[in-house]
């Protein structure tokens, strides 16, 4: 570790030694945590980045968006740091699999971020952002304004009276959950006009939307933390984007997936892994993790099926998604959730709970 006292130092100290993590406050003289991070992201994008920041550091943690891997609140408990900086380094080590890159580089069809979510990104940098100028952006591209229109308006959101416009969609969901689905709604379509035999992209989207919903009411049941429904949320979206690039890039390979339905959750990973080297959630995880989302975000994607290889002691974006997924995907059967795990959580007795937030979920 090398302590340092400003955000000068610590660039000119990054020049010349190689950095895996940096942790920063928020209120620094001269340079301040949100300029410091920038920084870091553009000159060295694989450091990862940590910020510590208290209740009135409010309105700079908005401008953090997009630079910031994890927010830590102080005063921190040096256990808290040491787990994050721990599970960022185990994330990072996952996402450098030479295996992967390769299998990524092979791609065809690779998921791009979309300008409009960059744009909404960079806007909220601005202090000064308002939910009309998030409507304006989207209102940019027409056909990502109706698809988000049609989605504000389905029995999926349980809207009271219709919503007409981008501006009324963000001022009802929120910022983050506009975000989410922007980044969604456009990486989906992105595979509208590739057609796989077997593959059927409108059942994984509705299969996505409704563990997004069922995380995001988990969460929002075990934890007070708003933030942490938001990124189960975005997580619950995107926790299969890594089936969608197999399937289109590798067709022929994944339908030998695809002809065995009905198979153990264990099962098909070990085909994945026998087939390309990596399961989908690897490949989602790694593609996610180019695009820049929280370090929670990309962990919950990453591990959705194999929680306990990450080191948290408490409720996070990956339980939610875990929990979430199993129940959304065994419908009325058992659920194939990692029971150790949740006692490790000291949820062992929260299953009955959640299947009953998920079928109320579902019938909205």
């Amino acid at each position: 570790m090398t302590f340092l006292d400003s955000g000068a130092a610590a660039l000119a100290f990054m020049e010349s030694h190689p950095v895996d993590v940096i942790v920063s406050d928020m209120r620094m003289p001269a340079m301040n945590g949100v300029q410091l991070l920038s920084e870091v992201m553009k000159r060295y994008p694989k450091t990862v980045r940590l910020i510590l920041s208290g209740h009135a550091d409010q309105d700079l943690i908005l401008q953090c968006v997009g630079s910031t891997h994890q927010y830590l609140s102080k005063p921190c408990n040096p256990e808290q740091l040491r787990a994050t900086v721990r599970r960022a380094m185990d994330l990072e080590s996952q996402l450098n699999n030479e295996r992967l890159q390769e299998l990524v580089g092979e791609m065809e069809h690779i998921p791009s971020i979309p300008s409009l979510y960059s744009e909404i990104v960079d806007k909220m940098h601005d202090p000064d952002t308002t939910v009309e100028d998030i409507g304006q952006i989207i209102a940019k591209d027409i056909g990502m304004t109706a698809k988000i229109l049609k989605l504000v308006n389905s029995a999926f959101f349980g809207v009271r009276q219709q919503v007409v416009s981008p501006c009324e969609a963000v001022a009802y969901l929120g910022i983050d959950t506009i975000k989410s689905l922007v980044l969604s709604t456009h990486a989906f379509s992105q595979f509208e006009t590739i057609p796989i035999a077997g593959f059927s992209l409108t059942a994984l989207w509705n299969h996505s939307l409704r563990t997004a919903a069922a995380a995001k009411r988990i969460a929002q049941a075990e934890s007070q933390n708003r933030k942490v429904a938001d990124e189960a949320f975005v997580a619950g979206l995107l926790h299969d984007a890594g089936k969608m690039a197999l399937a289109f890039n590798f067709p022929e390979q994944y339908r030998k997936i695809l002809a065995q339905p009905g198979q153990s959750v264990e099962t098909r990973l070990r085909e994945e892994r026998a087939l390309f080297g990596a399961t989908h959630a690897c490949v989602g995880g790694y593609l996610l993790g180019l695009w820049g989302l929280p370090t929670p975000v990309v962990e919950a994607i990453t591990l959705h099926h194999l929680p306990h290889k990450s080191m948290a002691e408490e409720f996070d974006p990956l339980a939610a998604v875990h929990i979430a997924n199993a129940i959304v995907n065994a419908d009325a059967g058992i659920p194939e959730i990692d029971r150790v795990y949740l006692e490790r959580l000291n949820l062992g007795n929260r299953l009955g709970a959640w299947q009953q937030i998920i079928l109320s979920t579902d019938g909205q």
